[in-house]
């Protein structure tokens, strides 16, 4: 009776209402091909080494580094007045209009440097204008998810979703590695231009797949109180499930963007050199295309709940190990820290595959756009915080700062780390909260 309780099927015959199967099927391939070639400017940009490695390569501060890391986050937030505001038959001309104009601010803002010079200045030039983009980018993306709600079949988003993030995990991987090669140790400026240029160019190949894949329209038309968003609040206050969802897995994506850019400036502070750094930081994709070509098949067959689980402890195991990686010598460290950025990336695939499957089966037929943008706000705005903290935590504090904890000496990576773990450990009592998602025929 408890499992009866606590777990949920599929039942939203709705979705994909108004496609037929070869449209859904050719939907479907169109946004692997799509996801592959547009997700690899804002990963490699924001949530890779990459970026945070250019701001310090202009000058930035440790700070100026990190809040490049939070924009996506707290930029989701201009989703919401979007969903309101621009009617959901019009949501797939709107999100590849913002996507050109997002790719040609990255590439402006790469070729800053031309123009102003190498300098503080420069950075925070780059930041803001990379703070733009993203912006507008989220402005489009607030439509993404309702398309791939619509096309995906209920009974298998939690495989296509894990296939999907799969490929462009494996062409994010790609990119990483041929930047950190093209780099070198000491890079000139004009190399990272030359990256982020290319890489606001898949954008627009993006646009061309995305472009042809086929929408719902039927209930889009039907929605004409699209913009009604007291309404859209109290039905969603009044779903308690969400409500402690969102609040459990924010607590977990806090713990999650620790492992991110603040990794990133450790290694860099522990002396790896800026292509060691891209390319190690880059076994975490390693890890996120290991984890999703299972990853999807296992949700849907065991539960989204036990994935969570699996993705709590494989994350507290990671921080704990980073934390004694960074005692060791640099020679030592280069060959363990890609397996535990190995485990870390699976880790986090895991958990947000769980988490967008969660999510999909929560979605109500009415207000998608708006559920979904609240929800994802409410959800990733851990992952982006994580960063602010770390800036301000090395901005208050010295480089060399550091702490004995039961005779052990610390410094203030490893106790960010160590405390990200701890925390994760605490958060594992909430999950008992959580509804299981899991399809009927699963």
């Amino acid at each position: 009776m408890r499992r009866e309780a606590t777990t949920s099927s599929v039942t939203d015959s709705k979705s994909g209402a108004g496609l037929t199967p070869a449209q859904r099927r050719r939907g479907m391939r169109y946004i692997y091909l799509g996801s592959s070639a547009g997700a690899v400017l804002m990963m490699l940009l924001i949530r890779s080494g990459f970026g945070t490695l250019f701001i310090k390569h202009l000058g930035g501060s440790d700070r100026l580094a990190m809040l490049l890391g939070a924009t996506v986050g707290f930029a989701r937030i201009v989703q919401i007045p979007v969903s309101l505001r621009v009617h959901p038959s019009n949501g797939k001309k709107f999100m590849l209009r913002c996507w050109t104009v997002y790719a040609l601010t990255m590439a402006a803002a790469a070729l800053l440097p031309f123009v102003m010079g190498i300098g503080e200045a420069t950075a925070r030039a780059v930041v803001l204008t990379v703070f733009v983009a993203v912006i507008i980018g989220q402005s489009g993306f607030t439509f993404w998810f309702p398309i791939l709600h619509d096309v995906i079949p209920a009974d298998r988003r939690g495989r296509f979703i894990g296939r999907m993030r799969a490929w462009w995990s494996t062409s994010v991987f790609v990119a990483i590695i041929a930047a950190g090669l093209f780099l070198g140790k000491s890079p000139d400026t004009w190399r990272f231009q030359v990256v982020i240029v290319i890489a606001a160019s898949l954008v627009l190949l993006r646009n061309y797949f995305v472009s042809r894949i086929p929408v719902v329209t039927e209930l889009a038309v039907d929605q004409d109180d699209f913009g009604d968003w007291r309404k859209h609040i109290s039905n969603l206050l009044r779903r308690k499930d969400v409500l402690i969802f969102c609040a459990y897995f924010a607590v977990v994506g806090l713990c999650i963007g620790f492992l991110g850019q603040p990794l990133v400036l450790y290694m860099r502070y522990m002396g790896f050199p800026t292509n060691e750094n891209i390319i190690i930081t880059g076994f975490t994709t390693l890890g996120t295309i290991l984890a999703l070509l299972i990853g999807g098949r296992l949700v849907d067959r065991i539960g989204t709940k036990r994935v969570f689980t699996a993705t709590h402890l494989l994350l507290c195991v990671v921080c704990f190990s980073v934390v004694g990686i960074g005692m060791l010598p640099r020679n030592q460290a280069r060959f363990l820290m890609p397996a535990a950025l190995i485990l870390a990336g699976a880790a986090r695939a895991g958990g947000f595959l769980a988490c967008t499957t969660q999510l999909f089966h929560l979605t109500p037929d009415r207000g998608r756009a708006f559920f979904l943008c609240l929800a994802n706000i409410l959800i990733f705005v851990g992952p982006s915080a994580a960063p602010l903290v770390a800036g301000e935590v090395l901005t208050a504090l010295p480089a060399d700062w550091s702490t004995t904890v039961s005779g052990v000496e610390l410094n203030v990576f490893q106790i960010m780390l160590g405390l990200s773990g701890l925390t994760l450990l605490a958060a594992l009592a909430l999950l008992r909260f959580v509804k299981d998602i899991r399809p009927r025929n699963g």
